[in-house]
């Protein structure tokens, strides 16, 4: 990988003298690959750049071998253009993930994986944001009131949302008065 070509340029690599003199076993593809690189280069001593969200939604949107599930969905590019990651109190779902048990979120924007409606457990949703990965639980009557809008493909954009950690896995307490709007794909 040669990391002076444009296509690499803002993508958290940080340049090494040393880079022709490494060998890689094996280079896993797309952002994962690049994780792989940032832990080589953590081994060896090399600084490392991080990425903040705005980078990988920038990254997202831009390079089409990160993730289409981004780059291709008119819902997360609307929300993305609205601007909701860039106001004040906006946390991506990595940075949710590392919140206590019961912590306030003032704002949180993912796009729904799944969706599965479950007469035991109630709806449960699979979020997905540039960073993470991260359940939700839906309440009823939110499930009711937005019954047909939460769906696979659509965008959630979520305000004073609490993280509820039963055990080691967090997941997202959505209640109806949660959901700012539910863009659809």
């Amino acid at each position: 990988m040669n990391i002076d070509d444009p296509k690499w340029r803002g993508k958290g690599i940080a340049k090494s003298s040393s880079d022709g003199q490494r060998k890689r076993r094996h280079l896993i593809p797309g952002p994962a690959g690049l994780v792989q690189l940032a832990l080589e280069k953590r081994e060896a001593g090399e600084g490392v750049l991080e990425m903040n969200t705005q980078e990988a939604i920038y990254r997202a949107i831009t390079v089409p071998s990160e993730d289409n599930a981004f780059v291709e969905n008119n819902a997360w590019l609307a929300v993305v253009h609205a601007g909701y990651m860039f106001e004040p109190g906006y946390s991506n779902l990595a940075s949710v993930n590392q919140m206590p048990n019961l912590h306030r979120v003032k704002l949180v924007v993912a796009l729904v994986k799944s969706c599965v409606r479950d007469p035991l457990r109630g709806t449960m949703l699979e979020l997905k944001d540039p960073t993470r990965t991260m359940r939700g639980t839906v309440s009823e009557k939110a499930a009711e009131v937005y019954e047909g809008l939460l769906k696979a493909g659509v965008c959630i954009v979520l305000r004073e949302i609490v993280v509820w950690r039963p055990e080691k896995t967090p997941y997202l307490n959505i209640t109806s008065f949660n959901i700012e709007g539910v863009y659809g794909n």
